[in-house]
């Protein structure tokens, strides 16, 4: 029979993942594979395990069969799976979302029933902190060789706490007693009003026993398998940003993680960068096509435009070019960032400029844009890379005149 302060000690050695999405598989990968090879490389007698919450079977498998490949059979015997938010929130101390929007965070932490909130609220005033991701004089090594972030990079606002960076020697101190049992970092991009709100209701009803972070990610799908993801985050302390720091070196490229401020900020910042993003891709697709109509070779414009003042991340990473190796046009569009997605992030600036009185005309043209792309009729783009915004824009070259997309807007 396993006694109660076994379960104890499994919770705080026990670190969870909800969603497991194009963003969420990869980025569950290497948390998971990274904290892993770490623990045993440091030689550490304790005993990681790991709880995933997905609700889609072949999500579930191909994840299974991924962590298998990249970190053995006996992690892969390490994971569980739950149903609910609820059920993860006993058994794990550390728990990261990859959610689609802010309704689906709002339910998975909030939910009276099945949220992490209602389970926390079962557990004991006692519990045991979280088992910090420490690493001991061999651990460092462990840590520094398997991610290849060392640093955090504090805000540039001179208002933000100044957070000491860390490097290879720098080893984080145990977890007291006296501290939170539950950490909770949601990675999902939401409203940024909603990210806040959630955060102070569980901070509220849990009297600091929780704390959550906001820690939005940017670098997309190639990014985060390669564990080189840029991380913006909003944290309620140094302390918070302490016991999330270790978990989040292993999703982020060196001097990639960055403290942006309170709850709310991170994602606040994540609004921002992909209103630009999404702004980018139809710009990128708008040069291409009509470089195309003009007789252009389009490789020869990609090449020049990525030695020249028209080049983005959406040019040199996310170009649409069927001819451009690894890129979404020659795989056909499938996997990426959804177009769908990216409607919903241009939604989410659309509604917080909004609240603030903020007039964002380009952001609008992308919403109407993004979401026409969807809406094509006969094309099933909503799930397709938004990079497949250049087919929308080939084909309407062909039908603008007649469908009121004209070259000239003053004509009649």
């Amino acid at each position: 029979m396993i006694k109660p302060t076994q379960i104890a000690l499994s919770r705080a050695s026990t670190t969870g993942w909800i969603g497991l999405g194009a963003m969420g598989h990869p980025m569950a990968l290497n948390l998971f594979t990274k904290t892993y090879l770490a623990q045993n490389h440091a030689s550490s007698s304790e005993t990681p395990r790991y709880v995933i919450c997905e609700q889609d079977e072949n999500r579930v498998s191909s994840f299974l069969s991924d962590l298998r490949d990249k970190g053995g059979s006996e992690l892969a015997g390490k994971v569980e799976r739950v149903e609910n938010g609820k059920q993860m929130a006993k058994m794990a101390s550390r728990i990261l979302t990859m959610l689609p929007s802010t309704p689906q965070v709002e339910s998975v932490y909030l939910d009276p029933q099945d949220g992490i909130l209602s389970g926390i609220q079962t557990l004991p005033e006692n519990e045991p902190p979280p088992n910090s991701a420490r690493t001991s004089q061999n651990g460092t090594k462990g840590m520094e060789e398997l991610s290849s972030s060392t640093t955090i990079s504090p805000g540039p606002s001179s208002s933000a706490p100044v957070i000491p960076p860390l490097d290879s020697s720098t080893t984080i101190s145990p977890i007291s007693t006296s501290s939170p049992h539950t950490l909770l970092i949601d990675c999902t991009t939401l409203s940024p009003v909603s990210a806040a709100n959630i955060a102070k209701k569980i901070h509220e009803a849990t009297n600091g026993k929780v704390v959550m972070l906001d820690a939005p990610v940017s670098g997309g799908v190639v990014a985060a398998r390669k564990g080189e993801l840029t991380i913006m985050f909003g944290a309620p302390s140094d302390e918070a940003t302490q016991m999330a720091l270790p978990l989040l070196q292993t999703m982020a490229g060196k001097d990639r993680i960055v403290y942006c401020g309170e709850n709310g900020k991170g994602v606040g910042v994540k609004v921002c960068n992909n209103l630009i993003l999404a702004i980018n891709q139809i710009a990128l697709a708008e040069g291409l096509a009509l470089g195309n109509s003009l007789g252009i070779d389009s490789v020869l414009l990609h090449n020049i435009i990525n030695t020249s003042s028209g080049q983005s991340w959406s040019s040199r990473v996310n170009t649409p070019l069927k001819e451009i190796p690894g890129s979404p046009g020659e795989r056909d569009y499938e996997g990426g960032f959804q177009t769908r997605l990216m409607l919903k992030d241009a939604s989410l600036a659309l509604e917080s400029a909004a609240a603030l009185d903020l007039p964002i005309p380009m952001t609008w043209a992308a919403k109407s844009i993004y979401e026409a792309v969807c809406n094509e009729p006969n094309a099933n783009w909503a799930t397709k890379d938004f990079s497949v915004v250049y087919e929308w824009i080939k084909r309407k070259q062909l039908e603008g005149v007649e469908r009121g997309w004209k070259a000239d807007p003053t004509e009649t």
